[in-house]
């Protein structure tokens, strides 16, 4: 049984990933700063760690305590459009890319054949994304996030060329569940649709919906991401849905599924603007390497919220005695 541990197994992506580790036998720990598991229960396969990452001596000695085959690093310090990292660089830091050097010294020191996938950015790519995107684009960070994630880039870089060590930087673009927080823009516009199904009145309000994007679906890139694990050592890949989305055109989309009318329950901030030029994700390098790229569109993605936020709904109903 293969040994592998998930950084970040509370956060939406690593919990993911750990079920997709789970479902192809891996024996998982899984590493988060809460009290306990917030996705998965501990099991014979399955044990959960309290530990915060950015305390690096003690994930140096988690490490040395644990047999290990891969190891994912999927936490992350990092927040929604506007947000400020300035007061928080230190801990972004520690938490991003000093446990990733942990990591690689470990592979380096104690454990060489040992499996290292690192959570990546799109937004080492500088905005305004244009033309083809893949991983002959150049890279040029363009915020403080940004500055941290090609800080771990360039380390992985540095450990692959000069000691050999087996690591990935899986560039991820945008994907979304119904474990995405709640102030990002897709969970924003399903809830604007639940909202708008129990009030017609009902009116949300978003920054802006004029710019173009790529969508995927987390649970179904954390099973690539097993798939890169275990199939291919290539130092870096995109990982995006290939299909590119005018942000507007999805919001339209998505409420009409529901029979509602976007343009009556969506209020934007920012006047209409020109989105600029489009791009597109070329996925060619991941498809050679573990034959799949993404399938779900975002309809498939709104569904599954939907269906889970109904549920959690249902589930808080009192219960009715005759």
């Amino acid at each position: 049984m293969p040994h592998s541990l998930v950084l970040g197994v509370n956060g939406q992506d690593g919990s993911f990933l750990a079920e997709a580790l789970l479902a192809r036998g891996h024996h998982v720990v899984g590493v988060g700063r809460d009290a306990s598991s917030r996705y998965l229960t501990p099991s014979e396969s399955y044990r959960y760690v309290q530990l915060d990452v950015s305390d690096t001596e003690a994930l140096a000695t988690l490490l040395r305590s644990l047999p290990l085959d891969s190891a994912f690093h999927f936490a992350v310090l990092h927040g929604a459009s506007d947000f400020s990292y300035e007061p928080v660089w230190d801990k972004m830091v520690k938490t991003n890319v000093a446990s990733l050097h942990t990591l690689l010294e470990h592979a380096r020191t104690a454990v060489p054949d040992l499996r290292v996938v690192y959570a990546g950015s799109r937004k080492i790519f500088p905005e305004p994304l244009h033309g083809v995107i893949d991983e002959t684009t150049p890279a040029q960070a363009s915020c403080l996030y940004s500055i941290g994630k090609m800080a771990a880039r360039d380390l992985i870089q540095h450990y692959v060329r000069h000691h050999g060590i087996r690591a990935t930087n899986v560039v991820l673009f945008h994907h979304e569940s119904p474990r995405r927080q709640p102030q990002y823009l897709f969970p924003t516009i399903v809830h604007g649709i639940l909202a708008a199904k129990d009030d017609p009145r009902h009116r949300t309000k978003v920054r802006t919906l004029d710019f173009w994007i790529d969508w995927g679906a987390a649970d179904e890139f954390m099973d690539i991401v097993a798939d890169i694990a275990e199939q291919t050592d290539e130092p870096e890949l995109v990982l995006a849905s290939g299909r590119t989305w005018y942000a507007r055109a999805v919001a339209e989309r998505l409420f009409e599924r529901y029979g509602l009318a976007a343009e009556q329950h969506l209020e934007e901030a920012r006047p209409t603007s020109s989105p600029g030029e489009t791009f597109q994700v070329r996925l060619d390098r991941l498809e050679r390497a573990i034959g799949r790229t993404p399938q779900k569109q975002v309809e498939d993605i709104a569904d599954s919220m939907i269906r889970a936020a109904e549920r959690q709904a249902s589930e808080k109903q009192p219960m009715v005695h005759d």
